[in-house]
């Protein structure tokens, strides 16, 4: 964009933006994989299989020949098994961003979080993640949120970033919408929002640029520099 965009709210992504999560679902995958008799993967290649959900993730890091869908589902459901146990286990937020949080509250912006991961689980890390004693807060600020759920499209659909926004009572043209991946970038376009990019995530910062991000941000600290230097919200 050639000139600042006005932000009066902001939809975030979760794993790889708000928090690292990848060991913990590299190892959980990885102990699927191994229950049902197929190749591991290092950690570093899961930054490539995430964010399109689980059913894709199962289908990224089986070999090629046995992407079927029943095994894809089976896999998927193992990996959950495995995954409930230790979500928490080495996952954690990325320096920074309570404070761009705690920013972005003081400034009145609304804040909601969209993601690919099972709603179920979004839930689970937002309410052990983001208490509002976390952030100095007495409450979570992200109280609008929406994680996968049968029957909902997923992004790069725009369907559910329209609604969190209509929720948060905020036009789509003031709203951002900050993630990690190209797929996060392509949800904001969808939607009509501020499309932002978090390089301190999993993919590469070239591939936010060719994506088409309006902003780009290389860690919580610059963000919250930029957001600080805005006019208060009205």
């Amino acid at each position: 964009m050639s000139t600042k965009p006005q932000i009066k709210a902001i939809i975030f992504d979760l794993d790889g933006t708000l928090i690292d999560s990848i060991v913990d679902i590299a190892a959980a995958m990885n102990q699927s994989l191994k229950q049902l008799g197929f190749p591991e993967h290092e950690v570093d290649a899961y930054k490539g299989f995430v964010g399109s959900g689980l059913n894709q993730l199962a289908k990224n890091v089986l070999p090629e020949k046995h992407q079927d869908a029943k095994t894809v589902e089976a896999l998927a459901k193992k990996f959950w098994d495995n995954y409930d146990i230790t979500w928490y286990l080495h996952t954690n937020i990325y320096p920074g961003v309570l404070y761009l949080i705690q920013l972005a509250v003081a400034r009145k912006m609304k804040l909601a979080i969209l993601s690919n991961k099972a709603h179920y689980f979004t839930k689970k890390m937002i309410r052990h993640f983001f208490r509002g004693a976390m952030i100095r807060h007495t409450k979570n600020p992200f109280g609008i949120y929406s994680g996968e759920e049968a029957g909902i499209p997923i992004k790069p659909d725009p369907t559910m970033a329209l609604e969190l926004a209509a929720r948060m009572k905020v036009k789509p043209c003031y709203t951002a919408f900050i993630g990690d991946s190209p797929i996060d970038i392509q949800t904001a376009k969808n939607a009509g929002m501020i499309a932002i990019g978090a390089a301190w995530g999993y993919r590469d910062k070239q591939e936010l640029i060719d994506a088409g991000a309006d902003l780009i941000f290389d860690n919580p600290t610059q963000m919250t520099a930029y957001l600080d230097a805005q006019p208060l919200c009205p």
